[in-house]
């Protein structure tokens, strides 16, 4: 019986350290994983200041409406929504938000975005 115990705890601590390596190597696996993913898109690791990407949006905006002041601006954001008609955009005191105001056929409506959720400019 003694004999039996013996081998158990034996084997129980020999398969510990192999737990413990393929799980060393799953996590190896997964960090190499991310990194190729990273590599590949630079959008993932380039660093901009939030105020920055709004004063380009800002600027983007108003030559646009000076190109044709007729045209229709409208903005691609995250999730597939488009906010078309912007008649003005304000960029929040903290510079992670803008504020557009835009026209509907139910009149004027306004909508607040995260800087990161934009997608694009865009004129008609």
């Amino acid at each position: 019986m003694q004999l039996i115990l013996l081998f158990s705890l034996f084997f129980l601590q020999a398969a510990a350290p192999n737990a413990q390596t393929g799980a060393k190597k799953l996590t190896l696996e997964k960090v190499k994983g991310i990194e190729a993913a990273a590599a590949t898109s630079a959008r993932s690791v380039m660093i901009i200041d939030p105020k920055d990407r709004a004063a380009d949006y800002m600027k983007a905006f108003q030559l646009l409406k000076t190109e044709k002041s007729t045209a229709k601006v409208y903005f691609t954001i995250a999730g597939g929504v488009e906010i078309s008609n912007v008649i003005e955009m304000t960029a929040m005191p903290g510079g992670t938000m803008v504020l557009f105001r835009y026209s509907t056929p139910q009149g004027v409506k306004f909508q607040a975005v995260e800087i990161e959720d934009i997608l694009g400019i865009h004129h008609l």
